[in-house]
């Protein structure tokens, strides 16, 4: 990795959708990118004509895993300067199919996963002297009722009642944290919940929203600054950013 970089950020999700836009636009503006997923054949094709990436695979939905994940990065690159957790899955089912096994999967890579890396990441030969920043991603369904999304809210509006102390105890070591919550984007994730859905039900969505849906660059805009040093202001705080979707008449 170029020791000339901006910075050195940890992409957790990066071979698509948010996750990879966000890497890329990192990127694109000069920061050292360390891209990690299950998938390191996705990786590697994302970010083939990419110079100032490392790709270091992880499953976080094995929890267990992460510690040792966050130990290799950090032999590998050093300390890191930020990190963003964009893996995430989801679930659309009726309440009666929110069966243990269900619920453990979902919160596991969701919640578990990001408070799993936080944790080992705010260690302090982790992150950079002068601080860092950390981010991750909630969701609408955290705030608003959609039918067959409680167990995917849940898993959103945990990390969001994480945020406000974890935030608190983070800025004792210069460490920033901070939440973007999406509407609707268009990701593979969120593509194939519409494509379940009737014809009327995808045009009631998409009418909700006055700008749109959204791009995965428009999240990562707002991703971007947050990790950028022009946000060395802000932390605890939950984005919203959703096209008026939220504010609509």
């Amino acid at each position: 990795m170029n020791a000339n970089a901006d910075g050195k950020i940890l992409v957790a999700g990066a071979s698509r959708g948010i996750g990879l836009a966000t890497a890329k636009m990192l990127l694109k503006r000069g920061y050292g990118v360390i891209a990690s997923s299950r998938n390191i054949d996705v990786l590697k094709e994302a970010f083939a004509s990419d110079e100032n990436v490392e790709i270091i695979a992880c499953d976080f939905s094995d929890v267990d895993s992460i510690a040792n994940f966050a130990e290799r990065v950090n032999k590998e690159a050093g300390p890191i300067d930020g990190l963003v957790y964009t893996a995430g899955m989801q679930l659309t089912m009726p309440i009666s199919m929110n069966k243990p096994d269900n619920v453990k999967k979902i919160f596991a890579l969701n919640t578990f996963a990001p408070i799993e890396l936080i944790r080992c990441f705010a260690k302090k030969k982790m992150t950079a002297e002068k601080g860092a920043s950390f981010v991750l991603i909630s969701s609408l369904s955290a705030h608003e009722g959609s039918i067959g999304q409680s167990l995917y809210g849940a898993t959103k509006g945990a990390l969001e009642g994480f945020l406000a102390p974890a935030s608190a105890e983070l800025a004792a070591r210069n460490i920033r944290l901070n939440v973007v919550t999406p509407g609707m984007v268009l990701t593979d994730m969120s593509l194939g919940f519409m494509k379940n859905l009737s014809a009327e039900k995808r045009e009631n969505i998409e009418s909700s929203y006055p700008l749109g849906l959204g791009a995965p660059e428009d999240a990562a805009s707002l991703i971007h600054w947050l990790l950028s040093p022009e946000s060395k202001w802000a932390t605890g705080q939950s984005y919203i950013i959703d096209g008026g979707h939220m504010v609509r008449g």
